[in-house]
């Protein structure tokens, strides 16, 4: 054992340089465990974070793993779960309590980066002479720009962790003929990651051909072609190992709006060459949005890596092949940067919405292998050379600040210079044996210096971790106690919300979502039907009529409400459950004419579309009447008119989707779509008690008694011609919404049993009728009649439908995994191939 630590010692002391790096950061920036804050931030906050909170609870509760109605309507939970959530360091989440998740995502992510450094460290011992040069190298590549600036995409660096193994995998198979290392590696990482596993593919296919090359002398032509052939079964078989999981998301990604981007016909984020090459210094900034001050890729590895490389290139020991082969893939990636097709393959075929160059870690990847080439080297340049090199080093730095390059701070540029020089020194001082360890050692502490104070100067941490569980213990105590009163099917939505993805925290069926795996169908049915949602895979909810809650069956809402339609159910300390007295059913015997069903503009054309489809009925909702107008202030761009609409009922929804408005004032509330609307904070008649950002349209609900409502609405462009003012105000018909509710109410199908992937009910039928459910439309949702089969259809291509006869009638619906069978089979099969593979080359190998 001692012998064994003895020889691995440079991987432990790599670990406890990482451990030390990691600590120190979460020191400087308060995060838990060592501070008061998370590391929650954009869409760990509204999507990652919800969602590990969702695995943990259903794990610890054994509820479904295969469908969630948590998230949205419904959704497939191994989605979710194969996109973000099946990363095995997330074993880590069961060892913590609910209320301490969010300490052991700090710990997750921090664990991460040591593994990178560790895989790294066993990688590049195969190239270095001196095994404890691989510290300072395996460091810089876990801590690379890619990981402080995507380190809250907790899912994506399992990536890191695994390429080095994945490259080791592939040297073997192709020196050894030993192919199990790789096909479990790659496997393993598909399984953590597919979208990542993707591009590491990509990259594999490179390295196999770059390393080939490499050691073309010693094959001859049938070698190298037994060689690709091994290859190409390997791939395939890890693939086929993931098969069971890989085919239905295959399925589950034609759904969804990122499966759906044309090839780009120029640059979607674009950089100049002078931030590409001087983004490669250490502590330049991260890129993580279009709006950042550059979009060139997160490429750093500390500028140690940047000299080396330059050493590596002027070493004459290095033989023209290896530089060839090594900088044609650093090329490639460059041209991949700049040519948007390549960019749009490397992204899996999508364009990305902010967060650009995903697969950026590979570059980073490249030049710490090239640079632990150069140092294994390194006394073989002769010092004027390496003198020769460090001064232009400094020049470079130099120019960086007077070329104005706006991603380094000018602490940075110093700390550039100082770090340049102290490795210039390291180099010198390297051709003196009896100081290598020394020299290695102030390398190593000068390359944790340059990763804590780079990360520590671009992150900004301040996310307390109390605020994300101000509430709940209270909202769970609700929860608990709503459905001990109330065991049926129900949604349940908060006034105010933590997330976009309160119901996966929370654990509810609830009415929001935002995930890369949503249904684009839903994002756009709800959005046509008044709710705010990106229309591609984001949704929440927002007061709306009592058609769109009754339809979705939003029977109880946890916040103060004022809507009609909602009576109060329970009290709390800080607040209160409000339950619809107009009861929602998740299926719905309705008329056959929902089948045609279709979307329009308007949000109330589409509710009381699906209503008279559903029971004959029309105009539930029904245009406000516009008794008077006048135009109290205008300019030559602006114009803001008063508007007096005649009230016959207690209950006004207003919608507006016009950029010719900049803002409308009702009830106290500015809701305003551009910036420019404080032309009118001196002509409204009453005090505007909040403004409120309206950029993802809604349907407004409010509720007054007075006979004439007052509208303020501020105009950019107002035509005196055209009748149309910009915006819809409706209100509810009671007399036809009642009639319209008994119907939906009375041909409700009754739910028996209700498991999240198995739903028992019982129809009673006059005559024939079409069952309208609020379950998203899927594939995998078998319907059964009396255990007999039977097709379903959408409805608004989006909810699924089903036709139901006459009488009396058991009907199932069950959720099956599209594609998991022939998966299991093909994986199944890949197992037998990947044994019997190996078993075939352990024997050529022993002969």
């Amino acid at each position: 054992m001692l012998s064994k630590i003895k020889k691995y010692n440079y991987l432990f002391i790599t670990a406890l340089c990482a451990f030390i790096i990691i600590g120190v950061i979460f020191y400087l920036q308060e995060v838990a465990p060592v501070g008061k804050h998370s590391l929650l931030t954009v869409d760990f906050f509204h999507q990652y974070g919800p969602m590990m909170g969702e695995l943990w609870t259903r794990v610890k509760n054994g509820s479904s793993l295969i469908y969630s109605f948590n998230m949205g309507l419904g959704l497939p939970f191994l989605r979710n779960f194969f996109n973000y959530l099946s990363s095995p360091f997330n074993i880590i989440l069961f060892l913590f309590a609910k209320k301490d998740l969010l300490t052991s995502y700090s710990i997750i992510i921090g664990l991460k980066a040591v593994a990178a450094s560790v895989t790294m460290a066993i990688f590049l011992s195969k190239k270095l002479d001196n095994k404890y040069l691989t510290i300072p190298l395996s460091l810089v590549y876990a801590f690379s720009a890619y990981f402080g600036a995507y380190y809250w995409n907790i899912m994506w660096l399992d990536g890191i962790v695994m390429l080095p193994l994945i490259t080791i995998g592939i040297e073997k198979l192709i020196d050894d003929d030993k192919a199990i290392f790789y096909i479990v590696s790659l496997a393993i990482t598909l399984f953590a990651n597919y979208f990542i596993g993707y591009m590491i593919c990509i990259f594999s296919c490179l390295y196999f051909i770059t390393y080939l090359m490499l050691k073309k002398k010693s094959f001859n032509l049938k070698t190298i072609f037994k060689k690709c052939i091994l290859f190409a079964i390997a791939s395939l078989l890890s693939g086929g190992l993931c098969a069971f999981f890989l085919l239905p998301l295959y399925d589950g990604l034609q759904s969804i709006s990122a499966t759906k981007d044309a090839f780009p016909t120029s640059q979607y984020y674009d950089f100049t060459f002078k931030e590409f090459i001087f983004n490669h210094l250490s502590g330049v900034g991260n890129t993580v949005f279009k709006s950042d001050i550059t979009n060139a890729p997160n490429i750093s590895v500390g500028i140690i890596s940047f000299m080396l490389s330059w050493l590596f290139i002027v070493n004459p020991k290095i033989s023209a092949r290896t530089k060839i082969c090594y900088m044609s893939l650093l090329i490639v990636l460059f041209v991949s940067f700049i040519y948007a097709p390549l960019d749009f393959i490397w992204h899996a075929f999508h364009v990305p919405n902010d967060l650009p160059y995903r697969y950026s870690f590979i570059y980073s990847f490249i030049l710490v292998l090239i640079a632990s080439l150069s140092i294994n080297k390194l006394k073989d340049v002769k010092k004027w050379l390496g003198t020769i090199i460090y001064a232009l080093i400094m020049g470079f730095i130099y120019l960086s600040k007077e070329l104005s390059f706006l991603n380094i701070t000018r602490e940075s540029i110093t700390l550039n210079y100082a770090l340049a020089t102290i490795f210039y020194i390291g180099y010198m001082l390297c051709h003196f044996k009896k100081l290598k360890y020394s020299i290695i050692a102030i390398v190593t502490v000068a390359c944790m210096g340059d990763i804590i104070y780079t990360i520590d100067n671009n992150w900004n941490i301040d996310q307390d971790m109390s605020s994300f569980y101000n509430d709940y213990d209270e909202t769970e105590q609700l929860l608990d106690n709503i459905k001990t009163e109330d065991p049926g099917f129900y949604r349940i939505e908060r006034e105010d919300m933590l997330t976009f993805n309160d119901p996966s925290w929370y654990d509810y069926r609830g009415m929001m979502a935002f995930s890369s795996m949503e249904y684009e169908s839903n994002a756009l049915l709800l959005y046509g039907l008044g709710a705010p949602s990106n229309e591609i895979n984001s949704f929440y909810y927002k007061y709306n009529t009592p058609v769109y809650n009754t339809l979705f069956a939003l029977n109880y809402i946890i916040g103060d409400t004022y809507l009609n339609g909602y009576e109060q159910f329970m009290e709390s300390t800080n607040t209160d459950v409000y339950k619809n007295i107009y009861k929602g059913d998740l299926l719905y015997g309705v008329n056959n004419d929902i089948k045609n069903v279709a979307l329009e503009d308007s949000p109330f054309l589409n509710q009381n579309n699906l209503i008279e489809s559903m029971t004959s009925i029309s105009d539930v909702l029904i245009p406000m009447k516009i008794k008077d107008e006048m135009t109290i202030y205008e300019n030559n761009d602006h114009k803001i008119i008063k508007y007096y609409i005649k009230n016959n009922y207690d209950n006004i929804y207003l919608y507006f989707d016009d950029y010719d408005i900049d803002f409308i004032v009702f009830d106290n509330n500015a809701y305003y779509l551009s910036e420019d609307y404080h032309y009118g904070d001196n002509y409204f008649d009453e005090k505007i008690w909040r403004y409120i950002d309206y950029g993802e349209k809604y349907i407004i609900s409010e509720v007054c008694t007075k006979d004439l409502i007052e509208v303020y609405v501020g105009y950019n462009y107002y035509d005196e011609e055209n009748d149309n003012k910009g915006f819809e105000i409706y209100e509810l018909d009671y007399d036809k919404w009642n009639a319209a509710y008994e119907k939906l109410h009375n041909n409700a199908l009754i739910i028996e049993e209700f498991k999240e992937n198995n739903i028992v009910a019982n129809s009673n039928f006059e005559e024939n009728r079409s069952v309208f459910t609020s379950i998203p439309y899927d594939t995998g949702w078998k319907v059964f009649i009396d255990q007999k089969g039977i097709d379903t259809y959408s409805i608004a291509d989006s909810l699924l439908g089903f036709d139901v006869p006459s009488g009396d009638h058991k009907i199932t619906l069950t959720y099956k995994i599209p594609y998991f069978k022939i998966g299991m089979l093909i994986t199944f099969i890949s197992i037998i191939g990947t044994i019997l593979l190996n078993i075939n080359l352990r024997r050529n190998s022993d002969k």
